[in-house]
């Protein structure tokens, strides 16, 4: 039960309430101060100044109390609550698994658990949550000063989805924060450097690739666009028969097959396919050979390519030989997306290949999947706009595409 409202209780050093009050002696006011973690309240001392009279120094004492929370029942939750920042992490990181609204990938999860491990429980150690106010988030942003700017400012959000995770019986947040980035000095972050190619320089990265590098890269840069971890996850029999369509209903991820995107859009469920042009289905035709089931791209053994080997190996050296500035696997996804906007391909075509979640709700309406001969003509107008190994540029506009029918998919591992 939360105690009464108090006033406080003024007095002057060394004097009793019985004793005449001198008005130019310094005031004080005793109140009671609840503590973390500790079933009684502790006593608190506040000093009044010099007050002419008892009457006097008993309004500043209410305005003392106002001022430090004594009264609010926001402090009084919090300073009675006895959850450690760990314990509540701990139960935030649950909830980001078990929640049915907007699930979070594993990977993702594995990042916050990491970032809690590595930097925030050390830090906090065992602070009560209530403790997790502005002042301390400065230290913590002071401690992690060596950081990259972006992730200080993803650290601070991590500590701040902690802090507002914690819930009362009604679903209430327990602590109310008004948090003051500028007092925090949280780093500003810069755009962040996004490397890109040109057309003629994805040409000479593919001439410069050997299989199977070389059609994925293609791939990559000449379709939908796929993300890496959708190409790396493509199953032969996913494949149209006339190559020129895939469905996307998986995805690589450190070893293992995941049969969710990584976004809602993009999960095969809610429609999303990618269509190719004519020479580029020919080439992934030609690669795949007389193969019938497994990956699309793996070793040997029909086990997975690791996106980390495909850098270390072949796309970094490439992008160094080249003199490009070295970048990852979007490198093919920004020039993908970005010659379908230079080729005027229509928003809702470029929202259905590409995956990104629907920018408008009239989206929800436009039956595409449907629309595959009308999907095959704006892939074969686009083309891929990079000259492929061994061809010549990109084929012209094909007024049809031909039709196919979908093999059976059975997913794989």
């Amino acid at each position: 039960m939360r105690r009464n409202w108090q006033a406080g209780r003024v007095y002057q050093e060394g004097r009793k309430k019985s004793d005449p009050w001198l008005p130019t002696m310094v005031a004080y006011a005793q109140y009671w101060r609840d503590v973390p973690g500790q079933a009684e309240p502790k006593r608190g001392f506040v000093s009044l100044g010099v007050c002419r009279t008892r009457t006097i120094a008993e309004r500043k004492a209410a305005e003392k109390l106002e001022e430090l929370g004594i009264n609010s029942t926001q402090t009084f939750r919090e300073s009675t609550s006895n959850i450690t920042f760990k314990e509540q992490g701990e139960i935030w990181l649950q909830s980001l698994s078990n929640r049915k609204r907007n699930p979070l990938e594993q990977t993702t999860i594995d990042t916050r658990r990491y970032a809690l491990d590595k930097w925030m429980y050390p830090f906090f150690g065992e602070w009560y949550l209530s403790d997790a106010t502005n002042l301390a988030m400065k230290e913590f942003v002071d401690h992690i000063s060596s950081l990259a700017p972006a992730t200080i400012r993803d650290y601070v959000n991590i500590v701040k989805a902690v802090v507002a995770s914690a819930r009362d019986v009604r679903g209430e947040p327990v602590f109310m924060r008004d948090w003051d980035d500028e007092f925090i000095d949280v780093p500003e972050v810069d755009e962040q450097n996004q490397p890109t190619v040109d057309r003629g320089e994805m040409t000479a990265i593919l001439q410069d690739a050997e299989e199977p590098y070389c059609t994925l890269y293609a791939l990559l840069a000449g379709c939908g666009p796929m993300r890496a971890g959708e190409a790396l996850g493509l199953d032969i029999r996913s494949i149209h028969e006339d190559f020129r369509t895939l469905e996307i209903v998986q995805k690589a991820k450190r070893g293992e097959l995941q049969d969710h995107m990584k976004t809602k859009n993009a999960d095969s469920r809610h429609g999303r396919v990618v269509d190719l042009s004519e020479p580029l289905a020919a080439m992934l035709r030609d690669f795949v050979g007389g193969r019938t089931g497994g990956l699309v791209f793996c070793k040997p053994d029909g086990s997975q390519l690791m996106q980390r080997d495909i850098l270390k190996h072949s796309l970094h050296p490439i992008l160094k030989k080249l003199g490009l500035e070295q970048g990852g696997f979007n490198i093919f996804r920004r020039f993908r997306i970005t010659e379908l906007e230079t080729a005027e391909v229509p928003a809702a075509l470029q929202h259905t290949w590409s995956g990104h979640a629907k920018s408008h709700v009239s989206e929800v309406y436009k039956k595409l999947l449907k629309q595959r001969e009308w999907r095959l003509r704006w892939a074969e107008k686009a083309g891929t706009a990079f000259t492929l190994p061994g061809h010549q540029e990109a084929a012209a506009e094909v007024p049809n595409g031909k039709s196919g029918k979908i093999l059976e998919f059975r997913k794989v591992g």
